[in-house]
């Protein structure tokens, strides 16, 4: 033993008990977005959400993912990343590449 003085540590942890923290319950990501006042959305939940908001706000398209993600009160490059596999499903068009503005496209208007 280098150094160690028998029963020092026992006698330092008897004299100073630390008190145990309130336990603190980590935030799923579920629990992260109630806090927010949103809930969690299922799988092609969002799809629908967009389409809604931009069928709703016809007389402003075409719309950025910006603009629609402040509309629905979502994040932007999730509303980005659903509007880029709209457009792959052909749903909606990108109308201009910089900005990315996307519109509806013919059978969804």
């Amino acid at each position: 033993m280098q150094g160690k003085r028998k029963g020092a540590g026992s006698a330092a942890k008897a004299g100073k008990a630390k008190p145990k923290a309130a336990s603190a319950k980590k935030k799923t990501s579920a629990q992260g977005s109630k806090a927010q006042g949103q809930e969690r959305l299922r799988p092609g939940q969002l799809d629908g959400l967009v389409l809604g908001y931009m069928k709703k706000h016809r007389g402003e398209l075409p719309l950025t993912p910006t603009k629609v993600a402040r509309g629905i009160k979502r994040s932007s490059g999730a509303v980005g990343n659903c509007l880029g596999r709209l457009e792959r499903k052909e749903k909606v068009r990108l109308a201009d590449k910089k900005p990315r503005r996307y519109d509806l496209a013919g059978k969804t208007k």
